[in-house]
């Protein structure tokens, strides 16, 4: 890409088709909640926010009020929730955005409604139990008491009720069995007084999958929208796309003998005369430092190991049995070249955590960069033989 020296570029097409595969999953009546808090997990908020809400998702969800602001500072007039907790310094400003929030107890109420009684505006609330993932969220017990405090309140509005599951990913079906048994035990008290409000929403993008019955009226979906799934997605045939590759370039070349070292504390030397490429990406730019002599780039579709220690600006690679490589030759740390790819979970993989903290951990020097496709038609899940795990659980 003219002019960058590291850049992500962002299928916007590729997220059209991870949308139509959710909204085939879960039918026209249940609402999206495109889930783009921490930068929309690095692809850039605004931007995927924009083309997520054309695409037919209804509504966002993000961590915190600063992320909030962004959005409606940027235009965006659509709901947004904030997922996560709020402080007291934040409420002014979310109050005249118009961005709901969630509560997790009574300790904000007060001042959350006179807040909006101030400023004339009535704040639209989610109220979110906590059924087993011990982070944030009232208990089960206490949901039905909260719940008639906030519709007392003149200025808050009982807009929503969720919860959020935390072993969905996991083989351990009867945990989440009981999550969503706890859940409904609290809807169904809230029924039984009348205070049921008008969006329940449980499933995460794993859950909307794998439970159903746990759509409700809104489902909350972050890596499906990315094409970041763990393995259980392709276990469960879907189609869906990574919409982020990641580039760089070489910046220079040289010819460098047998037993020559590489990087700092000669992590790596050279096991026979090669040629050593250098490229303007390090780990300030997101690409960790764990990946120092494990992984692999592509060049001129081929792939080369990364040698020597990943630096703050700079990786190397080896280039030696690839003649054709030159100073300015387009790099692929994560993304297709030719017949050859490197998917975000390999290198995840490699040191031992998940896709989306590698997307999250891009830097400022990352340009994004956003394109267009070949519009294809999204494919669909597919029939298939429902896993025993998940078959076990009642899925």
């Amino acid at each position: 890409m003219r002019g960058h020296r590291v850049w992500a570029e962002i299928d916007l097409t590729a997220l059209r088709r991870n949308i139509a595969v959710v909204r085939s999953e879960v039918g026209r009546r249940t609402r999206i909640m495109a889930v783009v808090k921490a930068d929309a997990y690095g692809h850039g908020a605004v931007q995927i926010s924009n083309h997520a809400l054309a695409a037919g998702c209804d509504a966002l969800g993000v961590g915190d009020s600063a992320e909030a602001l962004e959005l409606r500072d940027s235009g965006i007039t659509r709901p947004i929730l904030i997922l996560g907790a709020i402080i007291e310094e934040e409420i002014p400003q979310v109050v005249e955005y118009d961005v709901a929030v969630s509560v997790h107890s009574s300790d904000l109420l007060d001042l959350l409604d006179r807040e909006a009684r101030r400023q004339h505006r009535l704040l639209r609330v989610h109220l979110k139990i906590d059924t087993g993932m011990g982070r944030l969220g009232a208990s089960p017990a206490r949901a039905a008491e909260i719940a008639r405090e906030i519709v007392s309140r003149r200025n808050l509005e009982l807009e929503g009720l969720c919860t959020h599951l935390s072993s969905v990913a996991s083989a351990n079906g009867a945990y989440t069995r009981q999550q969503l048994d706890r859940f409904q035990e609290a809807v169904a008290e809230l029924d039984r007084l009348g205070l049921r409000p008008p969006i329940i929403h449980v499933a995460n993008s794993v859950g909307l999958f794998t439970f159903r019955e746990a759509h409700f009226d809104m489902v909350r979906t972050g890596i499906t929208l990315y094409g970041l799934g763990p393995g259980l997605f392709a276990r469960l045939n879907l189609s869906l796309h990574p919409i982020l590759s990641l580039k760089t370039r070489i910046a220079f070349l040289k010819n460098v003998p047998e037993e020559s070292a590489i990087g700092y504390d000669q992590s790596y030397v050279t096991p026979k005369a090669t040629r050593i490429a250098t490229c303007p990406v390090g780990y300030n730019d997101g690409y960790p430092r764990l990946l120092t002599n494990r992984a692999f780039a592509l060049v001129r579709g081929r792939r080369v190991p990364v040698v020597g220690t990943v630096t703050m600006d700079y990786i190397m690679l080896d280039v030696g049995d690839l003649e054709e490589a030159g100073v300015g030759d387009e790099v692929t740390l994560v993304g297709r070249d030719g017949l050859e790819e490197i998917r975000l979970e390999e290198l995840a993989r490699t040191i031992g955590t998940i896709p989306y903290e590698l997307t999250c951990g891009f830097g400022r020097r990352v340009r994004r960069v956003y394109l267009e496709t070949p519009d294809l038609p999204a494919v669909a899940r597919k029939p298939i033989e429902t896993p025993l795990s998940l078959r076990a659980c009642g899925s």
